[in-house]
């Protein structure tokens, strides 16, 4: 009787001293009072953050807020409720998460309270990618964050040396990252919006090098065809980030089967070589290739010693002049690194087309990009 009577006062005590959100906040104000203003200036979020019990926060440094507050980002979250409260909730983690929980997995994934379908067009809520290594945990959405954790009445909290960006268009994210080549594709082939608009996908994006690749191939494809290549590497239905893909195969957009292996430590689909995984956008994950698929050779098999693998096309011929646009290709949407969309839950709902195949006419009136030189002209398909 007097050990259960101890545990309890030791229980009792536990409790006794857990500190509020408030508490924390102005107990670690060398790195969170900005935070802790910010909160104080929403009443009812920091309310309702007060009062939540088995979350995770992701609160932002006052170096993070800083930076935060150089940008236009702030005007449009005091202006636009929406976005505050997409942004808002995607700093939040549905569980408890300290380090030790994520250490034992290299990436892994949290689920987040954002699931406004304006900002989270998935049939899930939307989530973080953390990543652990050399004992730094590290939360990302393009761009990463730093953290340590301490605990609250609610949950625990982790300081974040970085704002988290809401999760933004597949084209935006393609665009600030660097993979213009593939945006011109899309943009080609008129199915930018259609892709942006259909929920839970799984996009596989060959980079720049690998369209130069196969540029004098692509330099004779009409609309159709180039939307047929295209459309075979995308996965709908289903939003397979990286720690769900390991060996097997998967239907495509386009019909044919995709085939995942792991070889020598590299994920590969088909004969292509995934060299940077888990961009995640509004309506699902995006994972970058060093080789275009081809749909007429789904039997492509990778030879995983080497550098650089062979393309997936016959008959081709070097390009050396690069991946050109006749136009800037640029974000539709104002994006960081992390790609924050401006559209509200308000916005007219977009149409949700099936990616089957390009509309020339459609292509003709479009920007005039080039995706590799010798491609871009729209007369060519007339």
């Amino acid at each position: 009787m007097f050990f259960l009577w101890f545990f309890f006062m030791l229980a009792a005590a536990a409790v006794a001293r857990a500190q509020t959100l408030e508490e924390v906040l102005t107990a670690h104000s060398d790195t969170l009072s900005m935070m802790l203003m910010w909160l104080a200036s929403q009443e009812f979020i920091f309310e309702c953050l007060s009062e939540a019990k088995g979350i995770t926060l992701l609160a932002p440094s006052n170096t993070a807020l800083a930076r935060l507050f150089g940008t236009s980002l702030p005007a449009r979250l005091a202006s636009d409720m929406n976005l505050l409260t997409a942004f808002v909730n995607y700093h939040i983690l549905d569980g408890v998460y300290h380090m030790a929980d994520f250490v034992s997995a290299r990436t892994t994934s949290a689920p987040t309270f954002l699931s406004i379908p304006a900002y989270s067009n998935m049939s899930e809520v939307q989530v973080i990618q953390e990543r652990s290594e050399n004992g730094t945990l590290t939360f990302f959405t393009g761009g990463g964050a730093q953290s340590i954790d301490l605990d609250f009445t609610g949950g625990t909290l982790h300081v974040i040396d970085s704002v988290l960006m809401v999760p933004g268009r597949v084209t935006d994210t393609l665009v600030v990252a660097g993979y213009t080549a593939a945006v011109g594709a899309l943009r080609l082939a008129n199915i930018d919006g259609p892709l942006d608009a259909l929920s839970n996908m799984t996009v596989f994006v060959p980079n720049n090098e690998a369209f130069i690749a196969i540029g004098s191939a692509i330099s004779y494809m009409t609309i159709e065809q180039l939307t047929i290549v295209l459309n075979y590497h995308f996965v709908r239905g289903r939003v397979l980030r990286s720690q769900l893909i390991t060996t097997g195969t998967q239907r495509s957009a386009q019909g044919a089967v995709l085939n995942f292996r792991v070889e020598n430590g590299a994920l590969f689909v088909n004969s292509a070589r995934v060299i940077a995984t888990d961009l995640l956008v509004k309506n699902g994950v995006v994972h970058i290739l060093d080789g275009v698929l081809n749909p007429a050779n789904a039997t492509a098999t990778p030879d995983p010693n080497a550098a650089t693998q062979a393309p997936a096309f016959n008959g081709l011929t070097t390009t050396t002049c690069g991946v050109s646009f006749t136009a800037p290709v640029v974000p539709t949407t104002t994006v960081s690194t992390n790609a924050v969309p401006t559209a509200t839950a308000s916005s007219p709902t977009t149409p949700t087309p099936t990616l089957v195949r390009g509309d020339a006419a459609q292509a003709r009136r479009a920007l005039g990009v080039t995706v590799v030189c010798g491609l871009a002209q729209y007369d060519h398909y007339v």
